[in-house]
């Protein structure tokens, strides 16, 4: 029987057998090599609508990139005649390093030294897996010197300190530089240049976070080595030996106060320009965006400075803006969330029952449009049977017979079912879709015009929609990017923009001077949101149906000036007896409404 010793002797020859007598890619017809995940490229760059940088891309798994022109020499150093002594001699494998390595393990009987180089190691990094197969080692080393006739070694070395693993989470130098020592790589000194140099071997064994003890004799066995082969003086090794270690405090992933609106744009950039994620992280792109920076900063305050009284211990009252420009259809801003965070659930974009702020749309513009009804026009109000369908107006209260734009400033149950019923159902939900929200088939009826949708609808939805009304009847696709540029200059190709007309002029002139009403009318439902200035809009109220108790899901308020339309939903997440709205869109959405307006404009 072939004892382990002889199964590793045996091993070696074959690989060497491999690699000195037959071409590598006669091995890797079935290994998949992109070189272009080698590649070291810049951070993405986003930025707002005056051209202003608001974030880079980069996280741990995606490390921000150095140049190895900019490290000092010693800390590469470190890294070779600790990690692959001959790597500037052997092409991407090196069979004396095998046959040594394989020498110490015979006579020691474990294996107590590895043979993977430096371009092996990053071979292994970016394609394949930690599996201790020969299968692996072998595609590893054909990988290797594919990867060695195709780039030079001071490329092959910039692309392993920026793609190495150095444990705690941090993935490449720089990482590694601001993870153990707060600091930028270029700027490390001897004693930490060695600290990292000897962590790839095993990151989480040698790192000072969780064994400083072991880090300290990791170190030392560097340091050793950098002054064996002349990188450093014996006085500096003795120097670098006596260095404390002073971890920096452990850092959380900081967020951008525009994340809701940088998610958003990253989710179109994918949809839109055909640039997957990965390719956004480490593509070097410039990123253009209509980001408003000042509204944005509105909502932000307009929140944080509001007290919401509903709020409870385990569940808070969430927020979601969206403001977009009705002129261009560019997405100005977007809050996500109250306390969101990176790739987080998004309000803004969650869709809900829009309640009374969809009758603008699947009522009373399209009643306009059939030339048969005026803003003067009267209507019925009073308790009425369609059927089997009884809506009720708010606080069960009735006013005879009252005008259109009466009716509009009031947000009136009964009228707008009424009316929708006069000018009927079909005319209703071909303008609300052709406004650009999705309906199912079921929503073909009567409780259509009170907002009760099968889907629902977002304030991306509901400010897209509305900007016809501030726009001439004229609406936009709702965009965030303005365009992309990759790494080489060249601009991407843009996704065709379509306005397409959905009512005419005197509609949407008619529909803003109601909606107007709302807001500057005594019995406006909107009055909250006044700020001396003319603006038109509509509030939205979607009742809990608590057996009970009176109060609320949602609530709305959508709306605009001629060149900003800011769509508002507030609710919880999760509506129960212990957690509801005590107040409907006249309130919460209504008064942040108006700090957004005073504020961000």
């Amino acid at each position: 029987m072939i004892n382990r010793r002889n199964q590793l002797i045996l091993c070696c020859f074959f690989i060497l057998l491999v690699l000195t007598s037959c071409s590598p890619t006669e091995y890797v017809n079935d290994v998949k090599v992109d070189l272009s995940k080698l590649d070291v490229y810049s951070n993405t760059v986003i930025y707002d609508k005056n051209g202003e940088k608001i974030q880079e891309l980069h996280n741990k798994e995606h490390p921000e990139v150095v140049f190895l022109k900019d490290l000092p020499e010693y800390l590469k150093m470190a890294f070779v005649v600790t990690e692959d002594k001959r790597f500037f001699e052997h092409k991407g494998v090196d069979p004396k390093g095998i046959l040594r390595a394989l020498y110490k393990n015979i006579e020691s009987g474990s294996r107590t030294e590895g043979a993977s180089t430096i371009t092996q190691q990053l071979a292994r990094n970016v394609y394949l897996s930690n599996e201790k197969t020969i299968e692996r080692k072998t595609k590893e080393m054909v990988i290797a010197a594919e990867i060695e006739r195709k780039y030079t070694k001071e490329q092959i070395l910039e692309m392993y300190l920026n793609h190495i693993y150095f444990g705690s989470g941090a993935y490449g130098i720089q990482a590694a530089a601001q993870e153990y020592f707060g600091k930028d790589a270029k700027d490390l000194n001897i004693a930490e240049s060695a600290l990292l140099a000897g962590l790839p071997k095993a990151p989480s064994k040698y790192s000072p976070r969780s064994n400083m003890d072991l880090a300290k004799e990791r170190r030392a066995t560097v340091l050793s080595l950098m002054r064996k082969n002349n990188i450093i003086t014996e006085v500096e090794e003795k120097e670098a030996n006596k260095e404390e270690i002073k971890l920096p405090p452990k850092t959380t992933q900081e967020y951008s106060a525009y994340q809701s609106y940088i998610d958003y744009a990253l989710k179109e950039a994918t949809s839109e320009y055909g640039v997957t994620l990965e390719d956004l992280y480490r593509g070097g792109y410039k990123i253009y965006t209509n980001l408003d920076t000042s509204i944005h900063q509105a909502m932000n305050q307009a929140v944080e400075n509001y007290r919401f009284t509903e709020d409870e211990p385990d569940q808070q009252v969430e927020v979601g803006m969206t403001a977009i420009d009705p002129n261009s259809g560019a997405i100005l801003a977007m809050y996500g969330g109250r306390n969101y965070v990176y790739q987080d659930f998004n309000h803004a974009t969650a869709k809900y029952q829009p309640g009374s702020t969809i009758k603008p749309l699947a009522v009373y513009a399209p009643a306009l449009e059939t030339n048969e009804w005026e803003p003067d026009s009267l209507l019925k109000d009073e308790p009425m049977n369609f059927g089997n369908y009884s809506p009720e107006n708010a606080e069960h209260r009735y006013y005879g017979d009252v005008s259109m734009e009466e009716a509009v400033g009031r947000s009136l149950n009964v009228p707008a079912v009424y009316l929708l019923q006069q000018i009927g159902i079909n005319k209703g939900y071909d303008f609300v879709e052709n406004a650009g929200i999705e309906l199912d088939p079921n929503d073909r009826n009567l409780s259509l015009a009170l907002g009760g949708l099968t889907y629902g609808a977002s304030t991306l939805d509901m400010a897209q929609a509305y900007s016809a009304f501030a726009n001439g009847g004229k609406i936009t696709k709702a965009h965030a990017i303005k365009e992309i540029v990759d790494s080489h200059g060249k601009v991407l190709p843009s996704p065709a923009i379509e306005t397409k007309i959905i009512m005419s002029e005197e509609t949407a002139s008619e529909m803003t001077k109601m909606l107007q009403g709302v807001i500057s009318k005594p019995y406006g439902t909107g009055r909250l949101a006044d700020i001396g200035t003319p603006l038109a809009g509509k509030t939205g109220t979607t009742e809990a149906n608590l057996e009970g108790i009176n109060g609320n899901k949602d609530a709305w308020f959508v709306g605009y000036t001629p060149n900003l339309v800011l769509s508002i939903h507030s609710g919880f997440d999760k509506t129960d007896r212990n957690h509801y709205l005590t107040g409907g869109g006249g309130k919460t959405p209504a008064e942040l409404f108006k700090y957004v307006m005073m504020y961000g404009i």
